[in-house]
């Protein structure tokens, strides 16, 4: 039993097979990790498997000619033919057996901690706090604080949403879930602030049926969708955008 580290898991095969003298259909393989592309170029990490060589068949010894009459030969079982069919199934293996490790929801927050505590390392922005938990079984939240909040965020959010959709385009394909970032109480101004506005056209929708809001900038323009989608589930609400190119949301009945 062999330990071999590569840079992918193909090239981690191949040289054990090397190693072992044998093809990769012959080895029996346990992945310790899989290969990681990393976040933003960092944080790549390589492929790493246990392997060793799968158990070969024992070749059945031969069977004496027998004296017996042939009619009792006829009602020996078949035990021998049977083995050979069992051994023969194992060449329609297409590939030596694997078992993935699965992580816990514990062991995800470590790593995720850590990735983003390198990122940061590399900024010039003094965070002093980077907390990852689930705010819900299909949710992160991730909050970031420190001396360099307001330069984190931007101006007009821009920073905060350019962290936002890297560090979602990283976690969900890697790990399966939707983030919620909070930079010092960014995301919660933001929250409070377009609830106010909208109390207003959800007045005009129950009126008139109908609404639009004025041009939303960033982040407002999707939690403003959110919150209306949310009270608003059988109406249609999208994105439109304006001669200036600024972008706002109309509500209105679907069209039947």
């Amino acid at each position: 039993m062999k330990k071999i580290t590569a840079p992918t898991l193909q090239e981690a095969l191949s040289q054990a097979a090397l190693e072992f003298g044998c093809s990769v259909t012959e080895l029996e393989y346990e992945v310790i990790q899989y290969e990681s592309s990393g976040f933003l170029g960092l944080f790549k990490k390589p492929a790493t498997i246990v392997v060793s060589l799968k158990d070969k068949p024992h070749a059945t010894a031969p069977i004496p000619h027998a004296h017996a009459p042939q009619s009792a030969a006829l009602h020996q079982p078949t035990q021998a033919t049977d083995q050979e069919f069992f051994n023969a199934s194992e060449f329609f293996k297409d590939s030596p057996e694997t078992t993935q490790i699965f992580q816990t929801k514990d062991e995800i927050i470590a790593e995720i901690t850590a990735a983003i505590e390198e990122m940061l390392s590399f900024m010039p922005y003094k965070i002093h706090t980077i907390q990852v938990s689930f705010c819900d079984p299909q949710t992160l939240y991730i909050f970031l604080d420190g001396a360099d909040s307001a330069l984190l965020i931007g101006e007009r959010g821009y920073r905060y949403k350019a962290l936002s959709y890297l560090l979602f385009n990283w976690i969900q394909p890697t790990y399966g879930y939707n983030i919620r970032l909070e930079i010092a109480q960014f995301l919660q101004n933001q929250e409070e602030a377009i609830e106010a506005y909208l109390v207003g056209i959800i007045n005009e929708v129950r009126r008139e049926g109908k609404a639009q809001t004025k041009p939303l900038d960033g982040i407002l323009a999707f939690i403003a969708l959110k919150k209306l989608r949310d009270t608003f589930p059988d109406k249609y609400i999208s994105f439109r955008q304006n001669a200036q190119n600024e972008r706002y949301i109309v509500i209105n009945d679907f069209y039947r």
